[in-house]
């Protein structure tokens, strides 16, 4: 899968943290959440490449998949993406999120691997719009091959939509979950079958 590295500027994402702000030992298992861009790749890369020194306008997500299904890596794994602001996991262990500065309210942040789609032209600077026209097969392609990388199981794979606290987030737009899962599960058996081969 075509992909490439752009780094967010060292101001729009941080480290994560092994305590909470009361000195809790962390041990969220990972999450991964899915967003959309509402502009252009490009113009979503050139603000993540930009400095910003107000923790208000300081954002990023780990990866980025545009029209064409290119993956654009913007934040390493390892740390923490400044993806979802006030937002709090319902799992079946009940609600996950975790306090990491005493200014700013809760997130999934600390265990959150954030990836986007970029938004169809059709999309893009719209508000409150509920649909648009979706994304394309490279973009389901490249997401289900880049999350079939990981081992987080189909019930950690959320949305900014089921996450979001207050902002009144709906992203992903027109996401087909079944055609994702699908595409996902016939990557995880050919990752299996590769691996009991090797």
């Amino acid at each position: 899968f075509p992909s490439h590295d752009m780094m967010a500027d060292v101001t729009n994402y941080g480290e994560r943290f092994l305590t909470d702000v009361t000195g809790k030992i962390l041990t969220n298992d990972p999450l991964i959440v899915l967003h959309e861009t509402v502009i252009s790749a490009k113009t979503a890369i050139g603000f993540f490449q930009t400095q910003h020194l107000n923790n208000a306008n300081q954002a990023s997500y780990h990866a980025l998949i545009d029209h064409k299904g290119t993956i654009i890596y913007i934040v390493p794994p390892e740390k923490r993406a400044f993806g979802a602001a006030n937002s709090i996991f319902k799992s079946s262990l009940g609600e996950e999120s975790v306090q990491t500065n005493p200014k700013l309210a809760p997130s999934v942040n600390n265990f959150a691997y954030h990836v986007s789609l970029e938004t169809p032209p059709d999309g893009w600077g719209k508000r409150d719009i509920r649909e648009h026209s979706g994304y394309t097969q490279e973009q389901y392609n490249s997401l289900a091959w880049l999350i079939a990388q990981s081992q987080v199981p189909d019930e950690r794979i959320t949305t900014h939509r089921a996450v979001d606290v207050a902002n009144g987030k709906v992203d992903p737009l027109s996401f087909d979950f079944e055609r994702f899962f699908k595409k996902l599960h016939s990557f995880r058996k050919l990752h299996s079958i590769a691996q009991s081969h090797s």
